[in-house]
């Protein structure tokens, strides 16, 4: 059983298993990947952009990624501000076509990935409790099943997402800019029946609608909302949410004559949030624990993947005696974070129908100042 490195990274997602392959390939840290699942919980599919390319090539995965063949994308198509619909068509990419993601077959690769690379991957594995060394460093209680372990470790990336618990154990706090919220079900699409490949989105009075083809003739249909025009929607309740659906014009449209998959739906946050601080002497957070986005940028797992490239320069500065690289990783994450809001406020403030709904009111008042 591993019982030191250097690096112990907590959490599996993207942010996480990238940092563990991108330490492996670029220094000569020791990695352990601490995963709690094995890949098999439900993940929503997200949709990636054609310039994404770029970023698994930097990575050196783009070969393993297109052998999964994750479905391409058109584009996106989006009925904001009016009724007409806009469409972003990837056909004039330089970089080809986007990519709906088999989110389940895409995290397993990275894993995959980062043990090819020399990285110590721990799955169904559960951070207990950790204590930290008077001289720098943690000592984690870790549990596989009923055995536990301890392991001892230089430096700790946060990458459990919106829970940052190991970065709020270190007195890290979250600053919220939105609340928001999404309740998502799925679709099957029968034989025969003819599908695009654009991620659509369609405002409403409770928000606005998602729908995006997946892998395995599904198609997942989100309504993001926050708590107070979502009101009385419920999870194991779908009919309120499908009568909602029956009220829009495009989404209904291109789900005609799908059916509704499952007898509950799946309710996630989508609050958009900063972690204060995102990094210490000897822990670093990154991907949805650092910072959230509002889902409307479809910039999650590209934000995850970034945010690993810029936590690796840190850690690899950090390991050499040189502490200004965690810092500069927080002055930058912070930078994106307000540069996301200025772009975010500017798409709300287009949507002028619904100004009075408690939503769209909310969100003209809703602000971060961290």
């Amino acid at each position: 059983m591993l019982s030191h490195c250097d690096v112990a990274i907590l959490g599996g997602g993207p942010a996480g298993a990238a940092a563990a392959l991108l330490l492996r390939q670029h220094t000569g840290l020791s990695v352990a990947l601490v995963e709690r699942s094995t890949y098999q919980p439900p993940r929503i599919g997200e949709t990636v952009s054609p310039d994404s390319r770029r970023l698994l090539q930097q990575l050196g995965i783009w070969e393993a990624f297109v052998k999964d063949q994750h479905l391409p994308s058109q584009g996106t198509c989006s009925c904001w501000g009016s009724a007409t619909p806009g469409y972003n068509d990837y056909l004039f990419s330089p970089w080809g076509p986007g990519w709906h993601l088999d989110r389940e077959r895409f995290d397993r690769m990275l894993a995959t990935e980062a043990r090819a690379r020399g990285a110590h991957v721990l799955m169904d594995t559960e951070p207990v409790r950790w204590e930290p060394h008077s001289q720098g460093g943690y000592t984690l209680h870790l549990a596989t099943g009923e055995t536990p372990f301890t392991l001892q470790a230089r430096f700790v990336v946060d990458a459990t997402g919106r829970r940052a618990v190991f970065a709020s154990s270190r007195g890290a706090r979250r600053h919220m800019a939105d609340r928001a919220l999404g309740f998502y079900g799925f679709f099957h699409i029968p034989p025969g029946k003819t599908f695009d490949t654009y991620t659509l989105v369609e405002t409403c009075r409770e928000g606005w609608w998602y729908s995006a083809r997946l892998p395995g003739d599904r198609v997942a249909v989100g309504l993001m909302g926050d708590g107070e025009s979502l009101r009385g929607l419920k999870q194991h309740e779908p009919k309120p949410w499908l009568s909602l659906l029956k009220q829009t014009q495009m989404t209904q449209q291109r789900l005609a004559g799908c059916a509704f998959a499952d007898a509950s739906l799946l309710a996630l946050p989508a609050s958009v949030s900063l972690l204060d601080p995102v990094q210490g002497q000897d822990w670093i957070a990154v991907g949805d624990a650092a910072c959230t986005y509002d889902p409307l940028s479809s910039q999650g797992i590209l934000k995850a993947l970034r945010s690993a490239v810029m936590a690796t320069e840190a850690l690899e500065r950090a390991a050499r005696g040189d502490s200004a690289g965690l810092h500069a990783y927080a002055a930058r994450v912070r930078e994106q974070f307000q540069e996301h809001l200025a772009i975010r406020r500017g798409f709300y403030r287009q949507e002028t129908r619904w100004s009075e709904a408690p939503f769209w009111k909310n969100r003209g008042r809703t602000e971060v100042t961290a």
